[in-house]
């Protein structure tokens, strides 16, 4: 099995800048969602409120691990 040298290997990364965008169409893009799922507006509150959810749990498990830190620092002390 070759073994490729680090200078061989080829990195693709993804630029935003050279996407062409000359033929898309927005009209039927909305009207796909529409048709898939409800209102448009009712697919971006439902975006809105998962957004939220993921906001307050990951505000919870950072509290969470700062309160065991804290305790831990606290034991250390003693």
């Amino acid at each position: 099995m070759a073994t490729e040298r680090p200078e061989q290997r080829r990195v693709l990364r993804f630029d935003p800048t050279n996407v062409d965008l000359t033929d898309f169409d927005v009209v039927t893009a909305v009207r796909h969602t529409v048709d898939a799922g409800g209102s448009l507006a009712g697919r971006a509150v439902e975006l809105a409120r998962d957004a939220t959810y993921v906001t307050v749990g990951l505000g919870v498990l950072g509290y969470q691990r700062i309160q065991v830190r804290r305790r831990e620092f606290e034991r250390s002390r003693r």
